[in-house]
């Protein structure tokens, strides 16, 4: 049996990060890889295991014994991603993609039940939709917000919105049942729209920005007054957003 090291508090840290390097190299690991990684017994590793997932460090597969990274773990690095890199990295394709289209592209990222716009660059037309850097709007009104919270569990989502979903605009969805069909909507398909849910007259669409692991990392949007950006448009731009979103995780580090 192996000797257990998990007794005292150094080991302990030292066995936790051990075990989050190993998660990130594999993806995922079962107790057993666990314990025979750090040369613990079971129990140890098994204890250690609950802890990070107590604190959402790590996750438990659905319907299976193996653990992965968790969601706290995963924010707490795009946050670090966000701040310092994602809007260098994707400020040279947001012009592109403002010039190619002429309407204003915007990059928003998930803050809790918020999306925050971290940078945009604005189209030239006479009539147009302004850049909103720097606001926060609720994420569920937004192209790019949805596409964000599309990719979280549903009980994860209700919890971000715990006494409902305030109305914005008259078209804002205020059933978080309808949300719910929206959000499968956007997962089908691949991209979000937003027809003046959160502005009145201005509509946007949207794609998820992935980060170098494939994880969700920003929404990318293109908008205009809703007289240039009907349903249709939207489906027409979208393979356009979805190669600039591509462009942006290429660039960023690895």
């Amino acid at each position: 049996m192996p000797k257990d090291h998990g007794a005292s508090g150094s080991d302990s840290v030292r066995n936790a990060l051990r075990i989050l390097l190993l998660l990130r190299e594999r993806e995922s690991a079962r107790v057993t890889d666990v314990s025979a990684h750090l040369g613990v017994a079971p129990s140890t590793a098994h204890r250690l295991l609950s802890t990070l997932r107590t604190e959402g460090f790590v996750d438990q597969e659905a319907g299976s014994r193996r653990y992965r990274l968790g969601l706290t773990l995963l924010s707490m690095a795009r946050e670090a991603l966000t701040d310092r890199t994602l809007p260098r990295a994707a400020r040279p394709h947001l012009e592109r993609l403002c010039t190619e289209v002429n309407e204003t592209v915007n990059l928003l990222v998930l803050d809790g039940a918020e999306a925050l716009f971290v940078d945009g660059v604005e189209g030239r037309h006479p009539l147009r939709v302004a850049p909103r850097t720097g606001d926060r709007i609720p994420a569920f009104t937004a192209a790019g917000g949805k596409v964000l919270l599309a990719e979280l569990p549903e009980g994860r989502l209700r919890g971000h919105y715990p006494h409902g979903l305030p109305s914005v605009t008259p078209a804002t969805i205020t059933d978080f049942d309808a949300l719910l069909a929206e959000l499968r909507c956007v997962r089908a398909r691949g991209y979000a729209v937003n027809l003046g849910e959160s502005v009145v007259d201005v509509h946007a669409v949207g794609v998820l920005v992935r980060d170098g692991h494939g994880g969700p990392l920003a929404g990318l949007t293109i908008s205009a007054p809703a007289s240039r950006l009907p349903r249709g448009r939207a489906r027409e731009l979208a393979p356009l957003l979805r190669r600039t979103a591509a462009a942006i995780t290429a660039d960023l580090p690895s």
